[in-house]
This record gives structure tokens, C-alpha cells and sequence, in this order.
């Protein structure tokens, strides 16, 4: 099966260092996320980076270089990953998925008992929830999960969590600006 990976970092093996995009609802660290088509992977592969230099135009009364902080905009590459069909649990839509993980979030909030992810409530656990889920769904013989028809960042797809980069080969790596 081939998926597909954006980054703004290139990398020849995904790692928890490479490979964590932000995702809703604090999602990111229950595997390694991947979509069923290229559009999906796109905007993942752009962002901004915080550069930090020595000015070459603004300086000290000592004549030393300011040092300044801009904002960069970064285009990075999209990876094509084959995924050598792993046993995935598949939820039919987000709620669902959502609904499953809940049962590991300690959330906070005012005025209401058994906040779920709907309430906007604050996620006070969500390392060890996305570990307890992702130890659950292992314990039952799942490689990952997959959710169907996912809008992610206003394109439809399907949205794969991998749970062990070794399940993850990278069959190509391209620019994201030669996808267009």
C-alpha cells in the first residue's frame, strides 16, 4: 500500500523527531500519520521556520552586529511510503476514533463531569493517554489504526496512525513545490 508523508525536514527514516505533525486534538504522538493521497500530504509540507542571525544592516553603538528574529517561510518535500499491509483497526469516521481514545483522557474543565474531546476541555494527559490507546490497540494484535474520510486541512482523505516505523519504507522523496 502506498501512503503519503509531508514535511518541512528531510529525513531518510522516520523517527519520533521527524516524523510528529500537528494534528487536532493532540493526536500527534499516538504513531506515525500518514494520508491516503498527495493533496493531504501537502500542507504538512509547508510551514515557517524562526531563524535567528547576526543583522547585517542594524548595528551596536560598538559596532558589534544586532542579532535579530525573523520568520521564514519553508517549503519542504513530501514523502511516498509504502506500508506493507499491516492489520490496521479502522474507524468509520473521526468521532468514533475520538470516542475510543477518550477513555484514556483525563481532561479539565468548569461545570461539567465526563468532559470528552467535543467540550474544547483542557487535555491534561495526552502523552500517556495516546501511549495507553496505542498499548490497547497493539495488545489486540493492531499495527495502527486508520480513519475513513478524515477532513484534514480541507481535503478528504484517509488518515493513517502507524504505531512502529519499521511497518514504513520511504519509496521517494520530492520537493513539495515540484507537486503542484
Amino acid at each position: 500500500m502506498i501512503v503519503y508523508y509531508g514535511s518541512t525536514k528531510k529525513f531518510d527514516q522516520f523517527t519520533i523527531e521527524t516524523a510528529v505533525p500537528q494534528l487536532p486534538n493532540g493526536i500527534d504522538t499516538i504513531g506515525f500519520w500518514l494520508t491516503s493521497d498527495i493533496n493531504s500530504a501537502k500542507p504538512f509540507a509547508v510551514g515557517i521556520e524562526t531563524v535567528i542571525e547576526k543583522s547585517k544592516t542594524e548595528f551596536w553603538d560598538d559596532g558589534e552586529p544586532k542579532v535579530v528574529q525573523y520568520d521564514k517561510p519553508v517549503s519542504g518535500y513530501i514523502y511516498r511510503v509504502f506500508m506493507d499491509d499491516p492489520n490496521l483497526k479502522e474507524y468509520v469516521s473521526y468521532d468514533l476514533f475520538m470516542q475510543d481514545r477518550d477513555q484514556y483522557c483525563d481532561y479539565f474543565g468548569t461545570g461539567k463531569r465526563n468532559l470528552t474531546w467535543k467540550d474544547q476541555a483542557t487535555l491534561l494527559n495526552k502523552d500517556e493517554a495516546n501511549s495507553l490507546f496505542r498499548k490497547n490497540l497493539i495488545k489486540k494484535g493492531f499495527e495502527g489504526i486508520v480513519i475513513r474520510n478524515m477532513i484534514l486541512k480541507n481535503e478528504v482523505t484517509d488518515l493513517y496512525g502507524i504505531f512502529s516505523k519499521d511497518a514504513l519504507y520511504i519509496a521517494d522523496v520530492s520537493p513539495v513545490d515540484d507537486k503542484e
